[in-house]
């Protein structure tokens, strides 16, 4: 039978933290559930041999039955109300091989505190159960929401896409008053059950956001799930940062044949042919480089042109203001100026700019060289 738990102890009042946990929390309830759904039965019942042990406890005359059953089997032991409280119940727990914080613990009250409503929920309002829930409260019923706990569970087949449901209702002071006479504090229990007609014990209000929906392996799973998310993104890093310097890598060294080659394609010239060469070199090359030495990093190129001694650049900048002082300051370059305002990139985020300079030294005749940088 299906526990739905909605409503849970008083919790101090919601931060930033506890709404990314609860997001957190709702996004591994929904992996869980197409997880779930997409294993074979088989796997399912295999893996349900691990479910969460739960502890039932009820008051035997003049002592406390407490009975575990986990995956290792049922174990029983009657503890003397005079003797029985937690350090006692965590000790016996400690001997059966499990600790209180893996354990369910349940203590059976009388059905008779409850006020029990029956309900018919669709399938697909699952997802807003905990409010339907509590407005049919306020809407239909005398209690105030603050005064009780409340839970629903389903007591049959599905049919049509309906299910149908018994609602749990039972005041908090009697719920605690039950508690008292077995020793306990609603803080020392993960949910309230009842005994069914067939005498056996059924959780109705759940408190702990565990139950037996995420047994063990549901929590190694979404652990699972988090680790390999997280060396995914570390994985898509590396590569990132490798495919990076892979193309830098080929960068410089296509540059490096350039040179070799404008080098030994000079070789055998006249002087005139050697001077020209020199020149275009200087025009395209040595100006490549000293662009890429006097630029700063917030500053990406989108256009170059080099015809005629004089250089034009395009592109986006930090600050595309301080761009012209740089130039100016090189050896090599000179006269800079903006061939138009600076304008802001509302994609990029950077001011948009086009400057004109000149080359130290440059004839006024040259043969035209223009390239294109994509960052």
């Amino acid at each position: 039978m299906t526990i739905m738990p909605v409503a849970d102890l008083p919790a101090p009042q919601a931060g930033g933290l506890h709404v990314l946990a609860a997001w957190g929390s709702s996004f591994a309830q929904w992996w869980l559930a197409g997880l779930r759904d997409a294993v074979p039965a088989h796997w399912r019942e295999w893996a349900a041999g691990e479910a969460r042990p739960i502890m039932t406890l009820w008051r035997d005359g003049d002592g406390v039955t407490c009975r575990l059953a986990s995956a290792a089997g049922p174990a029983e032991i009657r503890i003397p109300l005079s003797h029985f409280s937690v350090a006692a119940l965590e000790q016996w727990l400690t001997e059966q091989g499990v600790s209180r914080d893996a354990v369910t613990v349940a203590p059976v009250i009388s059905r008779e505190l409850f006020f029990l409503r029956e309900l018919s929920v669709p399938r697909a309002a699952f997802g807003a159960l905990p409010r339907i829930l509590e407005q049919d409260i306020l809407r239909r019923t005398p209690f105030q929401l603050a005064d009780i706990w409340h839970a629903a569970t389903a007591v049959g087949e599905e049919a049509d896409g309906v299910v149908p449901m018994c609602h749990w209702i039972i005041r908090r002071d009697r719920a605690e008053a039950a508690l008292s006479e077995l020793g306990l504090a609603s803080r020392d229990v993960d949910c309230l059950a009842v005994t069914d007609a067939g005498g056996e014990t059924v959780p109705v209000i759940t408190f702990r956001t565990v139950s037996d929906e995420d047994p063990a392996w549901a929590q190694r799973a979404v652990r699972l799930l988090a680790v390999a998310a997280l060396g995914a993104v570390l994985l898509g890093l590396v590569v990132f940062e490798w495919r990076q310097a892979s193309v830098a890598a080929a960068l410089e060294t296509a540059l490096i044949e350039a040179r070799q080659s404008a080098q030994s394609g000079r070789d055998g010239m006249d002087p005139a042919a050697r001077l020209f060469a020199m020149k275009a070199d200087s025009g395209v090359l040595a100006v490549w480089d000293e662009l890429s030495r006097i630029l700063p990093d917030h500053t990406f190129l989108t256009e170059t042109r080099i015809a005629d001694g004089t250089v034009t650049l395009s592109g986006f900048s930090a600050d595309a203001a301080g761009l012209v002082r740089i130039i100016d300051r090189s050896p090599l370059f000179s006269g800079a100026t903006l061939t138009s305002a600076i304008t802001t990139d509302a994609n990029e985020r950077k001011d948009r700019f086009s400057i004109l300079f000149k080359l130290r030294g440059a004839r006024a005749a040259r043969p035209a060289a223009r390239s294109r940088a994509v960052p």
